[in-house]
């Protein structure tokens, strides 16, 4: 049975959270939401500082920079938002001490402490940049938390070329270095895409969709991002790799080789 939204989108602020007119419980599930997003906007953020490190093409670096500053606008825009419900940084990183350990959160760390060179970096683009602007105008953009959506009106507009430059981005890489090593990366870096989108059914989710915070669940956004990937992989030439249908999402054994 589908789950019935209680609160229809901006119709709440940071003073009805203050005065105690919303259930004590939406403040709580509000922040662990906004907090995973902050952190995966500062993770990117890092990635992208590491790839002007990494990427040898410096054609490439200033996409690069200017992604970079983004992503810190974005990441500080939502930490503020936090710190209006007086939830600083550091607590608001502490919230999610055990999440960001998790498959959820795989790509993002990965990018941020491991991706190195330019396939690294065009991978992670389509894992987070792509996936990032999904997850924002499907359920972020219709919040009930009016701040939220603001700031992702903001993020989506300042944020829609980075979905461009990583699409054509892989075009070209796979002209240069062929689909074979493409498809190679894809399959190494897609379950980490899938998988950013977080576990289906849970709880947690289930209260976002019901106080408004959400509008899909997570498995729902998931494939949308897979049927989205799949057409424009196809218009490259490339293969989408199969994965498996439990969370966390894992290469099918016919895509392992």
């Amino acid at each position: 049975m589908p789950i019935r939204r209680q609160l229809a989108p901006a119709t709440i602020d940071a003073s009805h959270l203050k005065s105690g007119a919303i259930e004590p419980g939406y403040t709580k599930v509000l922040a662990r939401l906004l907090a995973a997003h902050a952190l995966a906007e500062k993770l990117t953020a890092s990635g992208y500082e590491r790839a002007l490190a990494t990427v040898e093409n410096q054609s490439l670096h200033h996409a690069i920079s200017k992604n970079l500053a983004e992503e810190r606008k974005h990441a500080l825009l939502i930490y503020r938002l936090l710190e209006e419900l007086g939830i600083s940084e550091m607590a608001a990183d502490r919230l999610l001490l055990t999440a960001c350990k998790g498959p959820s959160f795989e790509a993002p760390q990965f990018f941020a402490t491991r991706a190195s060179g330019e396939i690294d970096l065009l991978m992670a683009s389509l894992s987070l940049d792509m996936t990032g602007l999904i997850m924002i105008s499907i359920n972020y953009r219709e919040s009930s938390y009016a701040p939220h959506c603001r700031a992702a009106e903001i993020i989506l507009e300042e944020e829609a070329d980075h979905d461009v430059f990583g699409m054509a981005g892989l075009a070209e890489a796979a002209k240069r270095f062929g689909p074979d090593r493409i498809n190679s990366a894809l399959r190494e870096w897609v379950p980490r895409a899938v998988n950013f989108f977080g576990p289906p059914d849970s709880g947690f989710t289930y209260e976002c969709i019901r106080l408004g915070l959400k509008s899909r669940d997570n498995q729902e956004v998931a494939e949308l991002f897979l049927e989205v990937l799949e057409r424009r992989l196809t218009q490259l030439g490339l293969v989408t790799p199969q994965l498996t249908d439990s969370y966390p999402r894992a290469l099918a054994a016919r895509s392992v080789n």
